[in-house]
């Protein structure tokens, strides 16, 4: 669980760029790109993107997400099939909430997957520190653009 505190940005406006596909990329370092229709706005529920990472084209990885939710305060995504080989059921959930003291908004970063392999288990500090790098640096930076 990651969480983070954006001072000067909305509920709203938070949850809409955590829910556009086309942010992802700029805010986590794993992230390389996104495949999809509805990519450049905050995806419906229900609505699937592929999200490539790793080190393409010499190592692509990549999970498609399901949104499960996305009401006022709550997004969510879901990938059942995970990366191949590697994890399943994966999860990331955001919680977003108005923060008075910074006029701004925080919010929390819950990823869940079940491992299938060492591979995933080994990830566990990486990610992380990625989902870590994600809230807590690149994602105030990319706001402030």
């Amino acid at each position: 669980t990651t969480k983070t505190t954006i001072p000067g940005i909305s509920t709203g406006q938070l949850q809409d760029f955590l829910g556009t596909p086309s942010n992802w990329p700029k805010i986590v370092a794993s992230s390389h790109s996104v495949e999809g229709t509805g990519i450049e706005r905050p995806l419906r529920v229900g609505e699937e993107v592929k999200e490539i990472f790793g080190l393409p084209p010499i190592l692509p990885l990549s999970v498609t997400w399901t949104c499960q939710v996305n009401q006022k305060g709550s997004l969510q995504f879901v990938s059942p099939d995970g990366l191949d080989g590697v994890a399943k059921n994966c999860k990331m959930a955001f919680e977003i909430r108005p923060d008075d003291g910074t006029d701004g908004s925080t919010v929390q970063l819950e990823m869940t997957y079940e491992p299938v392999s060492p591979l995933a288990i080994a990830a566990l500090p990486v990610l992380s520190m990625d989902n870590d790098l994600a809230l807590k640096v690149l994602l105030p930076m990319a706001l402030k653009k």
